[in-house]
């Protein structure tokens, strides 16, 4: 199906091995993969999110060569790439009828990178090609978050089969090292499988509909800009300053003057190279984060002075921009992860991971208290991370415990993750109070300018918001533009948020790292389309932009 090479799973009448015996080792052994299927009802997310040279093909034998990698490291070519694009069932076709009374998987992760283990996992048999039985299933293989293999290893009563597979959901990346089925090829005393009628392909309960976009005010702000403001390896570029604010807090004429009002929030979070950065995974970083965030004269101090430059300019007194702090990764691990506010904690259980969530809150909201921001007010909490990890036993309870937290202290908690990303139609049942789901059709020349719609109809069917996109957007000084297909995508992005009414509810905004931004740069732009793309973007984020 679609780029695998498959045989089909055919009733046959399995042939009995000429010298049976009795010893039990690995039948899949040099064996080559019959069939790699996926989940018919995932075609569509099957499509838009697998990249056929991230998923192996069933000419490979690496499943089953007898090697090992000597090492948890994806990038060993000894491991078998599987990506995206929901569900896989890989079967094998024994030479003859066996007795299969076990099997072993090795998946490797790295969860820094999206290389997961499943959510689920089952293991079928067949001794004619159509009655399969399930001899084992799990709905849950979480383990503590770190990096390091993880070894599923199954015993059951001895069962007749010619055919078995392994079926299992895909969470972005999944890299196997090796697939053994244990049995004897005397199965004269194993039973037959019988027909369970349990389908193939797990379904987890469907979440609920909405059919219809939240509110624009839901979490206190319609438009949410993600202000980045931390990069360990080059801490200048992660400060904001009062000159990249001023045209995302207002809106300006090519002369710079303030026009009116534009972004009325601010989201703060650390840039992608943090979470590559050991720093990420320790204390020490957190608390270098949190002082980067309120360094005076940049980041929410020049966010605040910049309001106050648009306030009196435009004659608003009153006026206030919300903002946002990010709750970051409790990652586990062997190391102690440092002392904060006199304990040291290790992430090896889930309570020190609450303490260390907690501490982000209570120390954050303590430094803007202090910090005296009048022209801003702070409305809530973000969940750094794009995907639920569905691998970590503890992350359920840890975002129930972060939402109940910042809700019993009058914030909200909200997410973005990124499109179809695993958890995302569950956003309710986590504890979030907004999710805004990013198309990813920026960055990426394959997806057809449809995703845009597609997750415009998804988001309005679960009650989700939408994210705006764009990025890498250089100007030399001539006005030439190094990228001009990404200022019209981002132009599709907005027009079609006006065509299917995701610009009347909240929205956030990725332009690029800090500083500034693709959106920031525009007002100055010599380039006439650059600039449109900044005029046009204030009638969106004003909800005044008619559809075409």
């Amino acid at each position: 199906m679609y780029y695998y090479n498959n045989k089909p799973i055919e009733k046959i009448d399995a042939p009995l091995c000429e010298h049976p015996e009795k010893e039990v080792k690995n039948l899949l052994l040099h064996l080559p993969i019959h069939s790699i299927v996926y989940n018919e009802n995932e075609e569509e997310s099957f499509r838009g999110s697998a990249v056929p040279k991230m998923n192996y093909n069933t000419d490979s034998v690496l499943l089953t060569d007898g090697e090992r990698s000597p090492k948890n490291h994806w990038p060993n070519p000894q491991y078998f790439h599987i990506h995206n694009g929901g569900a896989r069932a890989i079967t094998f076709k024994l030479p003859y009828l066996c007795a299969v009374n076990g099997f072993s998987v090795n998946f490797c992760r790295d969860d820094a990178v999206a290389v997961r283990i499943p959510r689920w996992l089952k293991f079928r048999a067949s001794a004619d090609g159509e009655t399969f039985e399930t001899l084992f299933e799990t709905y849950y293989m979480g383990t503590k978050r770190d990096k390091r293999s993880f070894t599923l290893k199954q015993e059951f009563a001895p069962t007749k089969a010619i055919y078995v597979q392994i079926v299992f959901d895909v969470v972005h990346h999944v890299f196997i090292d090796e697939i053994e089925v244990y049995g004897c090829t005397d199965a004269t005393e194993a039973k037959l499988p019988q027909k369970d009628g349990k389908p193939l392909f797990y379904e987890f309960p469907k979440p609920a509909e909405h059919n219809a976009y939240p509110p624009a005010d839901v979490i206190g702000a319609r438009n949410i800009n993600l202000s980045y403001n931390y990069r360990p390896c080059d801490p200048d570029k992660g400060l904001q300053t009062v000159e990249d604010y001023l045209p995302l807090v207002g809106y300006l004429d090519r002369d710079g003057k303030i026009l009116d009002t534009f972004m009325d929030g601010q989201l703060y979070l650390p840039d992608s190279d943090f979470w590559g950065n050991p720093l990420s995974k320790y204390a020490e970083g957190w608390k270098a984060y949190v002082d980067v965030t309120f360094q005076k004269g940049k980041n929410v101090d020049a966010l605040n002075r910049a309001v106050g430059i648009v306030k009196e300019a435009l004659g608003l007194p009153d006026y206030k921009v919300s903002v946002y702090f990010s709750l970051l990764y409790t990652y586990t691990g062997p190391d102690e992860f440092g002392e904060l506010d006199g304990e040291v904690l290790t992430f090896d259980n889930v309570e020190s991971r609450k303490k260390a969530i907690k501490w982000m809150v209570d120390t954050v909201i303590r430094r803007y208290t202090q910090g005296s921001y009048g022209n801003t007010q702070l409305k809530g909490f973000y969940w750094f991370e794009e995907v639920i990890n569905s691998s970590d036993p503890d992350e359920p309870a840890l975002i129930q415990f972060a939402g109940d937290y910042v809700r019993s202290l009058g914030y909200k908690l909200f997410w973005i993750p990124y499109y179809k990303a695993n958890g995302y139609a569950d956003w309710e049942r986590y504890g979030f109070d907004m999710a805004s789901m990013q198309p990813n059709y920026m960055f990426d020349a394959r997806i057809p300018k449809e995703r845009l719609y597609e997750n415009a109809a998804e988001a309005k069917k679960l009650g989700l918001c939408v994210e705006m996109e764009v990025w890498q957007i250089r100007e030399d000084e001539q006005g030439n533009i190094d990228n001009p297909h990404h200022i019209e995508k981002f132009m599709e992005y907005m027009y079609a948020g006006a065509e299917t009414g995701s610009m009347l509810s909240c929205k956030t905004y990725y332009h690029g790292s800090a500083p500034g931004g693709c959106i920031t740069n525009g007002w100055k732009s010599k380039n006439p389309r650059y600039r449109e793309l900044y005029d046009t973007c204030y009638l969106f984020a004003k909800e005044k932009l008619e559809a075409k």
